[in-house]
């Protein structure tokens, strides 16, 4: 099963960075772009049906819907950063078309150093690391070429997550999305339950709530005017969803977060 990561949701200007001790990780996909960067040790990336195997000094890009998976050869250690697709804006509609030959390329030592300082290392800072992330795009428009991503039926799977991606703050049924895609309301069911193992409300629920967790965090909006944005037209379904997926209200989230800090 292919899982969907609505943690990386691509919100405008997001980006995360992590550090991992024997790396794997189960085929996903998300709204993001990702660079992952090997410290020691060997892993296996899988990435758009294709293999490539990652040592010490390899950094790889995967864009934004890429299926990809890793696995530790032995132990390992490696950095992972997810940043939106504005964050690079000349890269933010490639991945829908398009795939990188070869996305991999080895940083010197030098460059290794500015990546560790200023995108993982307690420098960080937006305007070096984006400096970085140009870099890194810059060396693979040369070392590699954007080939057309082959059409197959995880297609359909992108096609789905993007009409909720852009659509969930709207009111939209499992119906609308099959006029969208052009098949029949059952056949949409029965292809997400098997890709997704979750059902369409499921879907659009977590993207809804997935947002209310980032507006909690990062405005001081009411909890009423969130749920509204988040696409609910009442905030008792707000609050009963998020509770369902957080495991605290709104409210309580939000709690949680101030006395944190």
């Amino acid at each position: 099963m292919i899982v969907y990561e609505d943690c990386h949701f691509g919100e405008k200007g997001h980006r995360a960075c992590y550090e991992f001790q024997d790396f794997s990780v189960v085929p996903h996909f998300h709204r993001s772009n990702e660079l992952l960067y090997v410290e020691e040790g060997k892993i296996k990336a899988e990435t758009d049906g294709r293999t490539f195997w990652l040592e010490a000094g390899d950094l790889l890009l995967v864009l934004p819907y890429e299926i990809h998976a890793y696995e530790t050869q032995g132990p390992s250690k490696c950095r992972v950063a997810v940043f939106s697709p504005d964050y690079l804006n000349e890269f933010s509609d490639i991945g829908a078309k398009y795939v990188l030959e070869k996305p991999v390329i080895s940083l010197g030592k030098e460059a290794a150093e500015f990546m560790q300082t200023f995108l993982f290392g307690e420098q960080e800072n937006v305007w070096m690391s984006k400096a970085f992330l140009y870099y890194a795009a810059g060396r693979l428009e040369k070392e590699t070429r954007l080939v057309p991503r082959k059409r197959g039926r995880s297609d359909l799977l992108h096609n789905i997550l993007l009409y909720v991606q852009e659509n969930f703050q709207q009111e939209i049924s499992l119906s609308s999305l099959a006029l969208y895609l052009g098949y029949s309301p059952v056949y949409c069911s029965r292809y997400l339950n098997h890709s997704l193992n979750q059902s369409f409300t499921d879907l659009v629920n977590r993207h809804r709530i997935s947002y209310g967790v980032y507006l909690l965090e990062h405005t001081e909006d009411s909890v009423s005017d969130i749920a509204f944005a988040c696409g609910y037209s009442a905030i008792r379904s707000f609050n009963r969803n998020f509770k369902a997926l957080e495991g605290v209200t709104p409210r309580e989230y939000r709690k949680g977060i101030r006395s944190a800090r």
